[in-house]
């Protein structure tokens, strides 16, 4: 655009260009505002969370409806059940899937190394919880952990937030 004395006989295209660019921009806006209906416009999906399914196909994670528990796939008829018995749609997920679904963790199931994921709690505390449980079998409330050596107020607040009786 600059050059004054020298013409090629080309013609500049810069203008097109701008102009082609802004109605292509122009177009993806009315159509996403619905005033060219030229694109059959997707709905938002529903809701969908995560669920733990012991399936006879594969057992793992799957991405269900927010409204149902597990895969339209991985449901089946089960025959009556004893009233106690439990179904295998009422099972919880493990306990180490509990931080994946920012849950807290079962206390009577949760291992070592599970234990050692929450904030302030190393293994050697970890250890010492596992030790606990297993000479006073199946804790039923989390200040029973009162009673575990380098357990503090401080560290009882930080255990209950983190920490669920199953």
């Amino acid at each position: 655009m600059n050059r004054t004395d020298t013409d090629t006989g080309r013609k500049d295209l810069r203008p097109l260009v701008l102009l082609l660019f802004a109605l292509g921009i122009l177009s993806v806006i009315a159509v996403r505002l619905g005033w060219l209906p030229i694109l059959p416009r997707h709905e938002a999906s529903s809701p969908q969370k995560l669920a733990w399914c012991d399936g006879s196909v594969a057992t793992g994670l799957y991405r269900v409806p927010d409204d149902s528990a597990y895969p339209v796939g991985e449901e089946q008829p089960q025959a009556e059940a004893a009233p106690k018995q439990e179904t295998r749609a009422s099972r919880n997920p493990p306990a180490k899937l509990a931080p994946l679904f920012f849950k807290p963790i079962p206390i009577n199931q949760a291992d070592e190394e599970l234990l050692a994921t929450i904030p302030g709690i190393g293994p050697a505390f970890a250890r010492r919880i596992i030790e606990f449980r297993g000479q006073h079998g199946r804790i039923t409330s989390i200040e029973e952990l009162d009673e575990v050596k380098g357990v503090g107020p401080a560290k009882l607040k930080i255990l209950k937030a983190h920490l669920i009786v199953d």
